[in-house]
């Protein structure tokens, strides 16, 4: 009696060539698409980080302009500063609610500034209200992408000034302070702060 070998059937080498072509095109396209997400992942990451600061500049300049009082301040010099000084390019007053959570004895009131250098926002402050020689001015790059800052001054008469004060009362206050920022990528941003 003779034996049957069974006859045992494998992949030709032309079925396993295209089998690993296959493969490599899969897999060619999935690390493509992985990079492509990872990528468009990280933009948007930056782009959130950088919309988050724009955001808190924003909000810090608008809550230093909703709490300006009418309190006039003293230079250097000794010459009285009006409450609230400012021209197209920069803005400098004084405001109520700086906080004080170590109870030092100061003053709840602060002088501050905002300009923009051309590459940034700058938020300056003093310590005190009343200025000495020596009084040091702090700043603070608050924006990183911010190319320009214009304010505009709403006079009690309805129009919109270029500077403040009108005139050289010291006490008075705009009913409004418009500003127009550049944010770098975002565009331009207009806002219109009503004051107290």
């Amino acid at each position: 009696m003779s034996a049957r070998i069974g006859t045992a059937r494998g992949f030709t080498l032309i079925e396993v060539l295209i089998a690993v072509t296959v493969f490599a095109v899969l897999a060619g396209a999935v690390y493509f698409s992985l990079n492509l997400l990872a990528d468009a992942a990280f933009t948007q990451r930056q782009r959130s980080a950088e919309l988050a600061e724009l955001q808190r500049a924003l909000a810090r300049m608008d809550a230093d302009l909703r709490q300006v009082v009418t309190r006039p301040a003293r230079a250097a010099d000794g010459a009285l500063q009006p409450a609230l000084a400012g021209s197209r390019d920069r803005i400098e007053a004084t405001r109520t609610g700086w906080l004080n959570p170590q109870r030092h004895q100061r003053s709840d009131l602060q002088r501050f500034g905002w300009f923009s250098d051309g590459q940034g926002l700058i938020r300056s402050s003093w310590p005190v209200t009343d200025l000495a020689s020596a009084t040091p001015r702090a700043d603070e790059r608050v924006l990183e992408q911010a190319l320009e800052l214009e304010f505009a001054f709403l006079d009690p008469a309805g129009q919109w000034l270029e500077s403040w004060p009108a005139s050289d009362a010291v006490h008075g206050l705009p009913r409004a302070v418009r500003y127009r920022l550049h944010g770098g990528r975002f565009g331009f941003i207009e806002r219109v702060i009503v004051l107290p």
